[in-house]
Parts: C-alpha cells; structure tokens; sequence
C-alpha cells in the first residue's frame, strides 16, 4: 500500500506523437523481451499515455521488480521513455515512467542497413508476442466452450500458410493486410475504455522461391 507524502510531479515536456527509429542505439535497446514488453505496456493507450512506477510495471507484467530496473534504465537512456512525474513512497522518491511517444516506425532502408541489430529487435517483439499469446492459450477461461458467442474476440487466434499462388492473388493477399494495417493504425478506433488486443501481421515471399 502506497503512503504518499506529496502529490506527483510531472514533467512538462509532452511525448511525441511518433518517433521514427533511425540510430542503432534505439534498434539496440530494443533488442531484448523484457524491454519491449515494457515499452509496449507504457505505449497501451495512444490517448492518454500510462504513467507507471517500476513497482506497477513489474505488477503488470507479471516479472521481480529488481529484473525491471536495468531495462528501464537502457530504455530512458535511449529516450524511449522518460521520467514524467515522481512522487515520496514511504520517504523514498519514486520515480515513474511515461513513453516518449505515442508511436514508433522503423524505416525499412535503416533496417535493411542494420540487418543484424535489427534482426535482433524484431526476434525481441515476436519473443514478446510469443509470450503473451501463449498466456492466453493457457489460459482457461478462453478454453473451446467457456467463451461466449458475444466475447469471441477474446479467443486468441493465429494463422500460418505457405502455398504458392499467383502474382495477382499474392498482390491481393498483401493490399488486404496493409488495408488492415492502416485501419488499425487509425485515430478514431481507440476506445480509452476499450479490451487491449494484440495483433501480430507478417507477410513475405522468399527472395529465392523454387519455381519446381
């Protein structure tokens, strides 16, 4: 139970609404799980960012607070987070976190550039995904049966195929995935009061497809 002794002090510089990650130290503190389930759980609401001490973080995902110190840190140092307000627990100062923006690109050059950092970016976030869609697999109120018709969207679902088809059928298969892309990355969908969902969308042809 929280003591508190003042009220918060916020910082006044406001996040920004997108970064585009183009320095390999950024790529680099992105490289690792831990810190990308952190940085997502302070990005969950493009509305109203979430402000959130160490202790709440490490609560939230469900890790010691002692691991959560180290990533924390690498993540402010690479300014993707920042101290936005603090506040006395108990006589200590209690600092909390807030991302620095609402939402991150990456250029695909840079990548392209940086393979292997960024290689090791993307693994953290499919790791990330990994983790919290096979929570949700285990877990068994969502189990065949106990969800309701009207609750399906909890159902967590996944899809994977690899068949060959033609160019235009390829070229259909890609429009309709960036369709939904930019849907989901619409403003006017966010409901503050809504559920939280996890997408995931990949596509790619082999550079080297056998034609046999």
């Amino acid at each position: 139970m929280f003591r508190m002794a003042d009220k918060d002090r916020r910082a006044d510089v406001a996040p920004l609404e997108s970064r585009t990650v183009a320095d390999v130290e950024t790529l680099r503190a992105m490289a690792d799980p831990t810190r990308i389930a952190i940085l997502s759980a302070l990005m969950e609401s493009k509305e109203d960012l979430p402000v959130m001490s160490v202790k709440e973080l490490a609560a939230r995902l469900g890790e010691p607070q002692t691991k959560l110190y180290r990533h924390v840190k690498q993540l402010e140092a690479a300014g993707l987070i920042r101290v936005a307000a603090t506040r006395i627990v108990s006589g200590i100062l209690e600092q909390r976190y807030q991302a620095s923006q609402r939402d991150l690109t990456f250029g695909s050059e840079f990548l392209r550039e940086h393979a292997d950092d960024a290689e090791a970016a993307m693994s953290a976030m499919l790791d990330s995904f990994r983790a919290g869609f096979f929570r949700a697999f285990r877990d068994k109120s969502l189990a065949p049966g106990t969800v309701p018709e009207e609750e399906r969207y909890r159902k967590p679902t996944i899809f994977a195929a690899a068949t060959r088809v033609s160019p235009a059928t390829a070229a259909q298969i890609s429009d309709k995935l960036r369709e939904i892309m930019t849907w989901l990355e619409g403003q006017d969908i966010e409901e503050p009061d809504g559920v939280l969902v996890d997408v995931l969308i990949g596509y790619y042809t082999p550079a080297q497809a056998s034609q046999d």
